[in-house]
């Protein structure tokens, strides 16, 4: 009879025990899931970093999104909003972001953010970055011309040149019966002086 009121007795500690280590055991390891929020992990730009007009600003999470309770903006240095695409998430449902349809001044700019986990844990966050003026300088550069200077002419190039000219020339009509009237009053010219030198050559063999 005290055997089986002690073996009852044990049976009745050691289930007590085991009770109490499991619901221990599912505070421990439940707690962090019903505590967790979802933090930004990384950001796109960068915090407080230099960059040229982003494509579109980003917060990386440790937890999943509702993007119906969740929200990014950007504002200026003056704090007015800067137009933006609507916030999207990515497949994981981690990555909330914005596209910047335009380019942005030079100037500081901040992200301010707003999330609801899907554990229905609310977090809110910010960072900064700056937009520069050029940052990679002006690629374009203008041709640079030297109004005062003169470029020496090559002496065959000159003559090339009038060659060309006067080839041009002679394809005029008026131009080519110019060159005949030359051509001929030089032609009658040489012909008279010929026949000049033959006449006196002839009248001094006669007297000879």
């Amino acid at each position: 009879m005290n055997y089986s009121r002690r073996l009852r007795s044990i049976r009745s500690l050691v289930g007590g025990a085991v009770i109490a280590l499991l619901v221990a055991f599912s505070v421990v390891t439940g707690a962090p899931a019903a505590n967790a929020h979802a933090e930004g992990v990384t950001t796109s730009p960068v915090n407080n970093t230099q960059v040229a007009t982003p494509a579109l600003i980003s917060v990386t999470f440790t937890e999943e999104l509702v993007l119906e309770y969740s929200s990014i903006a950007l504002f200026d240095g003056a704090g007015n909003p800067v137009r933006q695409e609507p916030a999207t998430l990515d497949a994981s449902g981690t990555v909330l972001s914005s596209a910047i349809p335009e380019s942005l001044a030079a100037g500081t700019y901040r992200v301010a953010w707003h999330n609801l986990s899907v554990d229905g844990h609310e977090t809110d966050g910010e960072f900064s970055f700056e937009v520069l003026a050029n940052p990679g300088g002006d690629a374009t550069a203008e041709p640079t011309t030297d109004p005062a200077g003169e470029v020496p002419v090559d002496p065959e190039a000159e003559a090339l040149i009038a060659v060309t000219r006067a080839g041009d020339l002679s394809q005029d009509p008026g131009a080519v019966t110019v060159q005949i009237i030359g051509w001929s009053a030089l032609g009658a010219g040489v012909l008279a002086g010929i026949a000049g030198l033959v006449f006196v050559f002839v009248r001094r063999r006669r007297v000879g």
